[in-house]
């Protein structure tokens, strides 16, 4: 895939580089706003033109997507809290669980040298 993208990067740069060597009248270009006018080869001018577009462009769909940018970090450290939540609460159940079952059995009987056992009747 590296070496497709490579093929193509070079076939755009030498279509780029041949356009604006192709098109090297002087445009003129000015502003009613400004008093002063500039003269640039028209290649160079459309190639600004294109890379201005794709700042922008750029720029827009970059700003539009901090919304969702925003929501997915929000979303990430919920689910880290929740996680953290959910390790406390396994660990509290395995100890309640813990708990629940030494309280359950019967206290241990210890054995005497005669076979009986400490904490058992005899009859």
């Amino acid at each position: 895939m590296k070496v497709v993208f490579g093929i193509f990067s070079a076939i755009i740069v030498i279509f780029t580089i041949d356009f604006v060597m192709s098109n090297g009248q002087p445009v003129a270009f000015g502003s009613w706003l400004l008093p002063w006018q500039a003269e640039i080869p028209a290649g160079l001018a459309v190639l600004c033109a294109l890379a201005l577009g794709l700042l922008v462009g750029g720029f827009l769909t970059w700003s539009t997507g901090s919304r969702a940018r925003r929501r997915a970090r929000h979303a990430e450290r919920r689910v880290e809290a929740l996680e953290r939540e959910l390790g406390n609460l396994a660990r509290r159940a395995e100890a309640a669980e813990r708990e629940a079952i030494t309280m359950a059995l019967p206290p241990p009987s210890v054995a005497h040298a005669d076979g009986a056992a400490v904490g058992a009747t005899r009859q």
